[in-house]
Order: C-alpha cells, then structure tokens, then sequence
C-alpha cells in the first residue's frame, strides 16, 4: 500500500491472537481484551489517511496515529485497564482523550501501562499515538543502521489491544524451581504480585486467597493444586506473595520433547473468584560444567540458525501465520536452536519455540556500537531499560535459553568491559539464565571472559584461517562453552553456476558444509548459521549484484520463503544426520574486466604518439617533468603554451586518474570493509546506490570518474584563478589552467598500474597498497602545484604551502568535525581499526 510521496505501509492488520496461545496475556474468563488492530487513521506529511493497524511503514519520520474505542458502563466501573502494546518502533508518545498517558522508547519490546479511570470515558474514547522511527549515532538503541543491519521499519507494527482485569488483580508472576534427585521431584515457587486500586465500595472484606492448579499442557491432565494462601490487601496497593507448589516425576522440557505446563493462579475473595493469572511454561534443567553445556542431565550441543523478522509483504510486522511457517521450516530444518538476532522478536514468536522445541538466544539490539558509545552512561541506562522488558516479558518461557546484550559491539577496547560488567550485573539480579554476547574481535576481544558463553561471528572465506581463528578462540576460552554465533555466505539472486563460482547458491552450500563439519572437529559446544531467510537492509550493499541493493541475500531460504536454496538442504542434512546433497562444481572463472587494460594502453600509445609527434609537446613535457620552475616560469612569462597541448594532457591525466579510481573500486567491490567505508560517509543512500550501480560497470565507471577528474581539475584551475585577486600580479585564466593541469604530470605514471591493478589487487590489503601509491603520486602533483602557483602569483612558495595546506585543513576540519557530530566519525574510526584487527 502506497500512500503520499511513497511514504509505503506494509499491512498486517490482523486482530490480537487470543486462547492459550497468546503472545502475552494467556486468555481467562476474569479478564478481557479491547483489540486495537484493524482500522486507523494516521497523520502522513499533514494529511489523514486510513490504514490498518499492526502494519509497518516503510520510510523514516514521523506518524501520529489515532483510533476511536467504546468502553461500556460495566468495563469502567468494575475493570482496571492497561494500554498494552507488543512493539511500536522507535519512541512513541500516547495520548488518551488528549491527555497524555506514556511514552516508551525502544522498538522491539513489549510494555504495559496501566490508564487512570480519570482519562476515560463512558461510551466513545480516542487514543493517539506518536510514533518517530529516527535514530542517530549516539544514543539510541539500536544506533542508526551500517551496512548489513536490518530494515529500520516504523510504525505500531505488532499487536495493541488494551486488557480489562479486576480490580484486584494478579499483576505478574515469576516462576522459579530445582530439581531432586534424577528429576523424581520438582521443587517450585511462584514470585507474584497482587494489585489493587480503590476496593473498598466493591469488596467488604478484603482477605484474599491464592491457590494454584498445575495442569499438563498436552492432554489438559490435571496435576496437582495448592493449599490457598490466605492475605489481606488493601487499597492502592501491591502485595508480594510466593506460592510453593511441587511436582512429582515432571515431564522436562527439550527440543526433542517440548513438554509444557499450564499454571493457573486464582484469586478467590470470600470463595468467589477474583481473577485467573495462566502461565504457560516448561521445565527443564541447563547447566555449564567444565566448558560444557548439559540439558537434564546430558550434554546440549546448538543446531541453531538465525532469524530476523522481515517479509516483502508485511515488512517486519508478520502475521500469526507467517511466523508459525517460520518456525515449522526451522524445526523441518532439524535445528534445537534459534537466534533472534538481533533484538527481541514477536512474543507469539517465544510461544511457537516453546511448543515446537526450540532454544532461544535473545538479545537487545545493541549492535555495531563503538566502545566510547558504548560506555556513556545514559546508553548503558537504556540498555538495562531494554534488557529488564525483554526480560520481564519473556521471563517464564522454557525456551529462553540466554540473554544477550549486545551483538558485533567494539570488545577490542578495555572500557568496553565496564558496559558488559554492568549489564551482566544487572541481569543476574533478575535472572539466572546465561548471559552472552556476541563478538567478531577474534584476536583482540578483552571482554568475553565476563559472560557465561563465548560467543563469536566467523566470517572468513579461507577455510584454513577459519579454523586457524575457531582454533584460536577455543583454546582463549576453554573453561567456557564456545559458539560460533554467526557463519554463512551471501549469494546473488539466481545464481546456479556450481560452488566454483563464489555466489553461486552451491557455493553458499560448500561454505556450511565445510564450516559445519570443522566446528564438529574441534567439539564445539554449537553454532548458528546466519541466516534463515533473506531480508531488507537499511543502507543498500555494495558486495552484492543484485538489482535491489537493500535486499541482503544470505539466506536459507527466499525472502518471500518460497524458494529453498541448496544450503537448507545441506544444513537439514547435517543436522539431521542425513545424506548430504550432490553439489556441481561448475565450470566458472573470474571474469577480469578487459576495459582497463585496453583504455590503458590506449592512453599509453596516445601519450606515446604524441610525445614523439610533437616536439613542442614533448619539450613542454620533459619540461614540466623534469624542469617544474622553468616550465611554471615560462607560463608565468606567457610563453606560449598551447592550451590544445594543456587540454589533451588534461584529457589523458583525467582518463588516468579516473580509471585508477573505477578498477581500486570495482576489484574491491566485493569487499566488506570498503563498504562499511562508503556506508558511514555517504549519508544518502540514493547517492550510494548510484555509485554501487556505477562501480559495478567497468566502461561506465571509467567515464564517471574519467569525467569527475576532469572536472576536479577545472575546479583547481577555477580556484587558483579566484585566489590570484588576492596578489598584485595579474593572473590570466590560461595561466590557471596550465598550472592545474600541468601539475598533475605525474599521473601518467599511473597508466602502467591501470592496465594490471586488477590483477595486484587480491584484497583489502593489497588494495590499500595501491592506493598508497596513488596517493604519494597525488602528493607529489600537489606539490609540484603548489610550487606552480606560488610561481606565477610571485610570492614564496612556502606562503602558498602553508596557506594552501591551512585552507585544505579547515575544510577537512568541518567536514569531520560535521561527521562526528552528526555520525560519531571518530568513534567509529577506531571501532573499524579494531574490526580490521580482529582475525588472525
């Protein structure tokens, strides 16, 4: 759905799941839900629109949203009501009747708010809601997306529906339990919290009573119920109370055997009932021992794949159905285990592992985070924000198996430590699950060694470093469980050439395939391949070839889910012990772009023809070579220099310098540390996605920059004639112009080095080495230019210098003054150094 100026919603609509199975609030007969989905009007650059609400919008900005609701006599008069909402991305502002009722910031997880009597109405009501999306590179969680993030979707996206409870009610309960001997007996207790507001005109007596009945979730076969706990509540008040309950010969809780419980709590006032709490849950016994991970007793191992939330027709605001189809072919896959990267999913998500037997690493979204970010105190605070409602939420579901609190942040640096001492802190005085995070600092990560698994991102094409790294990592964490948090390949969308052609969906295959059975040979205690399906980015991706350049193709499966690529079969193979699929070779070899070479050499003969066909050209040119003072002082003095001689060298060095741009670009395209390059300092992304189209093409990338050298040098030229007004000598444009050009003579040396880069060029490091080169042949242009000018201005050339180089400074000055400001350049910088460092 299309709205004004493209501003796009991706509908989902459907109402708020309800039964046993409910994302949150499993249904009683003591309480009701006020959906909210459905119809909406929502303010989009000043005008009103009807759209259908969960549905995520598909730009950056802000959207208010507002909805009419009917609340009868009885709901009013004898219910307490609590706004709740599963996900509105990022902050949002709520307003009831035109008053203000809440804000919360954080996209991805649930929160409850309890609405005053005070605000609402008999009969018709109004709630609004303000929603913004943007985020910045300082203090939000997550920081404004990198390449290869996930798409940064706005809007009220996930269930909203406002739920009814008594007057006294049962506000949250925490479920908490050990083991007896070979798990005959199972000792347990319920933390929970009653509430009241102002009872006295409904209940007489305020004694209350709590009891509990545990009932097998399968079948509905009654178990066992507690003797009731009796207690006195008064008005506007909170009472904690612990249930004990125990029971015999449980039925534990595995991926293998997904066994659940139903915990029904009900509060009884003078034998009536009150209110019905369920707790859907399981039990199950995790421990670490020796580096190792146990599971009731036996040794745990993770087939786990990753998981983001996102669909081309919903966006990240999926259906009840498309999330169960998620599962299903997860749990078809023969994996135990999935990682919600990188922030806290859907809570029916939790309840479909739940039931189908899945483990879950859950994280908060603090990703790609420098560590002087990292450490500010105001962004350690809104990660414990994020971490106490993730775990508040998701606190009772057996499937929980770890809470992660950051994903690819900069562990290299020591601060770093302070952020992950804070937040493991923080979660053991509310949980005692495993804490995690996931690091990609191989070689130099100073922080793991806090949390209780050792969790890492292996993302290296060379299968020896691979297991020189996995290697490495094992044997610095050998008392802990080690994980290859993340492993896999992106491919380009139909790509069938065999796995000798590097993205091809075979070769995406090959690469698990040898990845998984090493991480089998040095015994790992598991690992997750990323990913389980292809999904939108935030800024578009320069390493692959695929028309849509925010379409990141690293999955499993497509990302409408309707293509399974060879890799989900061979993954679904190993981790089901079955017979690994036939991969073709192919018949595939790097095609070496011949434009290069052939614009190359023509630039040579023509240099060549011309050097030795024209003696005036080849005086002026072994002159400005080896002679610069003569030769800047003949400009000055107006010997004739042909400007169809300036023009034609200008033509070459432009064609030079700009195909030594094109060939650096194209042989690293595929690289992701350009990338990320291009992705922090090109803010628009449109800008980005015409330079990846045109770094792509050879030919059309060799005229663009051709072109744009050409242009820079009439600038310079333009520059030096606009500086010449501050001198007392006159300076005529044609002496500018040949300064400008003729300065840059040691570009020809280049053209050498255009016809074989290609060929040099065989990564990130040898690239920079010939950038260097190009570089120091440009400082060396730069200086004999500097000498040209200070020449035909007549003054010292090491006025000109210093000027030249002050002026150079102050613009690069604002300019990375401005990126710091705006993008946390510097900050950044060092988190990259350290990226670069990370592998062995």
């Amino acid at each position: 759905m299309v709205f004004p100026s493209e501003k796009k919603f991706l509908i989902n609509g459907e109402p708020t799941f309800t039964g046993l199975d409910a994302g949150m609030f499993q249904d009683t007969n003591t309480r009701i839900k006020i959906d909210l989905s459905g119809k909406w009007l929502a303010k989009v650059e000043n005008k009103w629109i009807e759209i259908q609400v969960p549905s995520a919008y598909d730009f950056t900005g802000d959207v208010t949203f507002r909805k009419n609701f009917n609340l009868s006599d009885s709901i009013l008069n004898n219910m307490t009501l609590f706004l709740v909402s599963y996900g509105i991305n990022y902050e949002c502002e709520i307003f009831i009747n035109g008053q203000f009722l809440s804000s919360h910031i954080g996209g991805y997880t649930s929160f409850v708010v309890k609405i005053p009597d005070r605000m609402l109405n008999f009969g018709d009501n109004v709630i609004e809601i303000r929603v913004s999306n943007k985020l910045n590179s300082r203090t939000t969680i997550p920081l404004r997306h990198q390449v290869w993030a996930w798409r940064n979707y706005g809007g009220i996206f996930r269930d909203i529906y406002i739920l009814a409870t008594p007057k006294v009610w049962i506000d949250d309960a925490k479920v908490k339990y050990t083991f007896g001997s070979n798990y005959a007996v199972l000792n347990g207790e319920i933390e929970l919290y009653v509430s009241s507001v102002e009872i006295s005109r409904i209940f007489r007596d305020k004694n209350f009573e709590l009891k509990l009945q545990i009932f097998e979730r399968e079948n509905n076969t009654f178990v066992a119920e507690t003797a009731p706990v009796k207690f006195f509540i008064d008005d506007s008040r909170s009472q904690k109370i612990n249930l004990p309950f125990t029971i015999y010969n449980p039925k534990m809780w595995s991926p293998e055997s997904p066994s659940l419980y139903i915990l029904k709590l009900i509060l009884t006032n003078l034998g009536n009932v009150v209110d019905e709490f369920i707790i859907l849950t399981g039990f199950r016994d995790v421990k670490i021992l020796n580096g190792d991970i146990y599971l009731n007793g036996k040794r745990f191992i993770f087939k786990g794949i990753s998981r983001h939330e996102d669909h081309p027709k919903y966006g990240n605001s999926l259906t009840y159905e498309e999330m169960e189809k998620d599962i299903v072919l997860i749990k078809n896959l023969g994996a135990n285990a999935i990682r919600l990267g990188h922030y806290p999913a859907h809570p029916y998500v939790l309840n479909l592992c739940d039931r189908y037997g899945l483990f879950v690493l859950e994280e908060i979204p603090v990703w790609n985070v420098p560590a002087d970010i990292l450490t500010e105190e105001r962004y350690i605070s809104l990660a414990k924000d994020y971490v106490y409602e993730m775990i508040n939420r998701d606190k009772n579901h057996p499937s929980v198996f770890a809470w992660g609190i950051g994903n690819e942040f900069d562990s290299a640096e020591p601060i770093a430590r302070r952020y992950v001492e804070e937040l493991r802190k923080f979660i053991r005085a509310i949980d005692d699950r495993p804490v995690y995070y996931v690091s990609r600092m191989i070689k130099n990560d100073v922080c793991a060694d806090l949390v209780d698994i050792a969790c890492v991102n292996v993302y290296i094409d060379d299968l020896r470093k691979f297991s020189e790294n996995i290697s490495f990592w094992k044997s610095k964490y050998k008392n802990k469980p080690v994980v290859i948090s993340e492993y896999g390949k992106a491919v380009q969308l139909g790509n069938r050439n065999g796995y000798s052609d590097p993205l091809s969906y075979e070769s995406q295959a090959k690469y698990i395939l040898e990845r998984y059975r090493l991480i089998q040979e040095f015994d790992l205690d598991g690992s997750f391949v990323w990913i389980f399906a292809d999904w939108k980015g935030e800024r578009p991706v320069l390493t692959l070839p695929n028309s849509d350049r925010y379409l990141y193709t690293m999955g499993l499966v497509s990302y409408d889910r309707s293509e399974k690529r060879p890799a989900y079969e061979v993954l679904k193979a190993l981790y089901t012990e079955g017979k690994i699929p036939a991969l073709p070779i192919g018949d595939y070899s790097e095609p070496i772009p011949t434009v290069y070479t052939i614009i190359g050499i023509i630039l040579l003969l023509s240099l060549s023809y011309i050097y030795y066909s024209y003696r005036w050209f080849r005086e002026n040119l072994n002159r400005a070579l080896f002679k610069p003072y003569n030769f800047f002082a003949d400009v000055r003095d107006q010997y004739l220099i042909s400007s169809g001689q300036t023009t034609i060298l200008s033509l070459i060095l432009s064609s030079t310098f700009g195909i030594f741009i094109a060939g650096v670009l194209n042989r690293l395209k595929q690289n992701e540390y350009l990338d990320y390059i291009l992705t922090h300092f090109i803010f628009v992304d449109q800008l980005k996605v015409k330079l990846i189209s045109i770094i792509w093409d050879p030919l059309y990338s060799s005229i663009f920059f051709s072109i744009l050298s050409f242009v820079s040098i009439l600038f310079i030229a333009l520059l030096i004639q606009f500086f010449s007004t501050f001198v007392k000598v006159k300076v005529y444009p044609s002496h500018s112009y040949s300064v400008a050009v003729w300065s840059f003579l040691p570009l020809i040396f280049l053209i050498p080095i255009d016809m074989i880069l290609y060929r040099v060029i065989n990564g990130f490091g040898s690239g920079l080495v010939i950038v260097l080169i190009g570089v120091f042949v440009c400082l060396i242009s730069f200086v004999r230019l500097v000498k040209g000018i200070a020449i035909i201005y007549e003054v010292k050339q090491l006025r000109v210098g210093v000027v030249s180089v002050a002026l150079i400074l102050v613009v690069l000055g604002f300019i990375l003054l401005y990126y710091n400001y705006k993008f946390s350049s510097f900050a950044y910088l060092k988190f990259f150094l350290n990226i670069l460092n990370s592998t062995k």
